[in-house]
């Protein structure tokens, strides 16, 4: 599945700049993939002490291309209920941001990393686990932390590469920022909880063609499917005029539906752990 159609001219110019210089070798040691619209790199934080409803709807929140375009949550309109559909952006990085990634990926040797977790870091409490996945020509690689930028020891000096990376990527601003519409989403559904403002409640009809019945079990009475295609951008329509109070009719109860892009290389409907 591709992400985009074509390439910004961008994209191109830092294809182009990849062919000679430092970005070569870079290129070259990390085995990078040719396609632009290719996955280079994603990052997830997940867990902590959070409710249900944020975990069963966790997935990357910061998502690179081969071609330099990065993909996050933009501002959010700040009214209440809030817009059921998170403001995803894509802007496109320059060539100078570029290397850098290039460079603390290089730095952080993802082929000898599996899963590592933080184990100085004790003092910390109801932490997320920041997981960044990188991708090549081998596959996908991972480098998970506990407490990633709250801890600041660490007797693995590749921890503090990786908390810079991850929080550098996150002040990124880059060129021709628009909106991203995903080609493929990922749908949960469960009983909403807790009670909702009558002064802002509002019900309408289920919107999905499988019911709540069919979907994937994922954990905590909560279920998953993912759309793409025609299905994906219809159901984005219907989404886009619901809000964050919603709840979706089907027979005699009520849904809460949640909402994310999927990726590709992301596997849909994970059962939580």
């Amino acid at each position: 599945m591709r992400l985009f159609k074509s390439v910004s001219v961008v994209a191109l110019a830092f294809l182009l700049l990849a062919c000679g210089g430092s970005s070569t070798n870079l290129s070259d040691e990390l085995k990078l993939n040719e396609d632009p619209d290719s996955i280079l790199l994603s990052v997830t934080s997940a867990g902590g002490f959070v409710p249900v409803e944020f975990m069963v709807n966790q997935g990357p929140h910061l998502v690179l291309t081969r071609g330099g375009q990065l993909i996050q949550q933009g501002p959010q309109i700040e009214i209440y209920p809030g817009p059921l559909l998170a403001n995803w952006q894509v802007s496109q990085l320059d060539e100078e941001s570029m290397l850098f990634v290039l460079e603390e990926l290089d730095a952080l040797n993802f082929d000898e990393i599996g899963q590592v977790e933080n184990n100085d870091a004790t003092g910390v409490a109801d932490a997320p686990i920041t997981t960044v996945r990188f991708y090549n020509q081998d596959g996908e690689h991972s480098f998970a932390v506990y407490a990633l930028g709250i801890s600041e020891d660490s007797s693995d000096e590749r921890v503090p590469i990786l908390a810079n990376l991850v929080e550098r990527l996150g002040t990124m601003t880059g060129t021709s920022i628009t909106s991203y519409v995903p080609e493929m989403i990922q749908v949960v559904a469960g009983v909403g909880a807790g009670e909702i403002d009558q002064a802002v409640a509002n019900v309408r009809e289920w919107p999905l063609p499988a019911s709540y019945d069919e979907m994937s079990e994922i954990g905590f009475d909560w279920r998953c499917a993912a759309y793409e295609g025609e299905e994906a951008q219809n159901l984005l329509g219907v989404f886009a005029e619901a809000n964050q109070a919603t709840r979706w009719a089907l027979g005699e109860t009520e849904y809460q539906i949640l909402v994310r892009p999927l990726f590709p290389d992301e596997a849909p409907c994970e059962p939580l752990n």
